[in-house]
């Protein structure tokens, strides 16, 4: 079985993780063991408890005690870490080192109690920002979920008897708001965007196609057929490390034709002119996400309008979707969520606004 590698404050470490019969039960068993210095070492481990379990009336080993990162570690590599976005896996770390291993990475997985969590809670509850706001609720939420993560996965493989999760209320709450613009709003904004085309073409893009900003920065010519008015959405773009990473997009639903608006497709026409001989599979929008935000929040103060983030103009491409009565599930197929479901939950409030619209339409109806 492989070795692994992991990465620590100093360095690395390996870690030995194999299967083996169990003799006394016949059944598949887990082996697993970490602070290793070397493959070798890890690789030896993993030879030396296998030979051990040729000899039938042996002295058992001592099960070896999993520390919260111990499980931490196997929870990433049983995702199949190369399968996580590096972008997530940033985050991902960022969040446990943060937030939780201050408190629990030593701490023995079976040994965590719910009164040991409620402490935890209360502490994160408590902490205070360099501009002196608490942690928002939607971010508590997000630390709560990343742990539990870790404490679910540890119950499911038998690490824990008992769940302490099972009388503990999650901190924080989802975080629902859905910020938008209305189609006057936008149109405002886009009057001031046309001062900087480079920008005001990529926030064309945003609103009347509903992409991700990331699938938006991936764009290539080969994406864009304007003779039929498609965009081929494939990939996303994101920085990694000052490095620019295409990978595949969020979910494989995510990968969609989306059909443009006739004056989009003369306005990109406009743009490709612009640049200089771009190469087929060339971004055409050479710009980052951080430099998209910093010139769509000038813009917007300068419009006058209430603040929004980027990512709110992809919610204002379904807002005016829903307004026009068009099919939810059209619109999750346009937008590329996974699920219908996925659209009723985060815009199930708009379609409520329908509701009331249609109801009043049929009163007209009925009355003449």
């Amino acid at each position: 079985m492989p070795q692994y590698k992991y990465q620590v404050k100093k360095g690395v470490k390996w870690l030995a993780k194999f299967n083996y019969g169990d003799p006394n039960t016949g059944t598949t068993q887990t082996e697993y063991k970490r602070g290793f210095d070397s493959k070798r070492e890890a690789k030896d481990y993993e030879e030396n408890f296998l030979e051990n379990l040729t000899a039938e009336n042996e002295e058992e080993e001592a099960p070896y005690e999993r520390t919260f990162e111990d499980v931490f570690q196997e929870y990433l590599m049983s995702h199949k870490r190369e399968d996580i976005k590096e972008s997530s896996l940033r985050t991902k770390h960022n969040v446990f080192e943060k937030h939780i291993f201050p408190t629990f990475r030593d701490t023995p997985i079976a040994d965590i109690t719910d009164d040991d969590i409620a402490a935890w809670q209360a502490k994160m509850k408590s902490v205070v920002k360099p501009d002196g706001k608490p942690l928002s609720k939607a971010f508590l939420r997000t630390i709560q979920s990343q742990f539990n993560s870790v404490i679910n996965y540890a119950h499911s493989k038998g690490y824990l008897k008992l769940n302490p999760l099972a009388d503990i209320k999650n901190m924080g709450i989802k975080d629902k708001r859905v910020e938008f613009w209305s189609a006057d709003e936008y149109e405002k904004f886009a009057y001031y965007a046309m001062q900087n085309p480079h920008y005001y073409y990529a926030f064309e893009v945003l609103y009347w196609c509903g992409l991700r900003e990331g699938e938006m920065l991936a764009l290539t010519l080969n994406d864009i057929d304007l003779e039929e008015g498609i965009i081929t959405v494939n990939k996303t773009y994101q920085r990694v490390g000052r490095q620019d990473v295409i990978s595949t997009p969020k979910t494989p639903s995510s990968v969609r034709k989306v059909s443009m608006p006739a004056f989009l497709c003369d306005e990109l026409r406009e743009y490709i002119d612009m640049l200089y001989e771009p190469e087929p599979d060339q971004r055409i929008f050479q710009i980052t996400k951080s430099t998209l935000t910093k010139n769509f929040q000038n813009m917007t103060q300068e419009a006058g309008l209430k603040r929004i983030t980027v990512h709110g103009l992809r919610h204002s491409h379904v807002s005016l979707l829903i307004s026009k009565k068009y099919d939810i599930f059209e619109v999750s197929k346009r937008i590329g969520h996974k699920s219908v479901k996925t659209t009723q939950d985060i815009y199930g409030h708009l379609f409520d606004e329908v509701q009331r619209t249609i109801a009043n339409d049929l009163d007209s109806l009925r009355r003449g």
